[in-house]
């Protein structure tokens, strides 16, 4: 329990430090592949978030969680792949 609440304490002193609301430019160029697999990570991190208070996401709130969901569907609009994550979402949960 009382690691629990040592992990929590840091967290919460990582999201609350200077500059952690300040927006960061990426300029980055990924292949499609790295597109799709890297929106897959976000998304089933942010699913994992929810699950419990031992992830960043936990602390970081629904703010945080509502702009990463923005940056993926940024991602994959600039990349052409929405409707292909889209069909590869309903075969995985077939």
């Amino acid at each position: 329990m009382e690691n629990k609440v040592e992990v929590n304490l840091l967290f919460e002193t990582l999201l609350s430090s200077p500059g952690m609301n300040e927006p960061v430019k990426l300029d980055m160029k990924l292949t499609r592949k790295a597109t799709l697999a890297l929106a897959a990570g976000l998304q089933a991190g942010l699913t994992g978030a929810k699950e419990g208070p031992s992830s960043l996401l936990f602390f970081a709130g629904e703010a945080v969680a509502a702009d990463l969901g923005d940056f993926i569907e940024r991602l994959l609009s600039k990349a052409g792949l929405i409707e292909v994550h889209e069909k590869l979402q309903q075969l995985s949960k077939a």
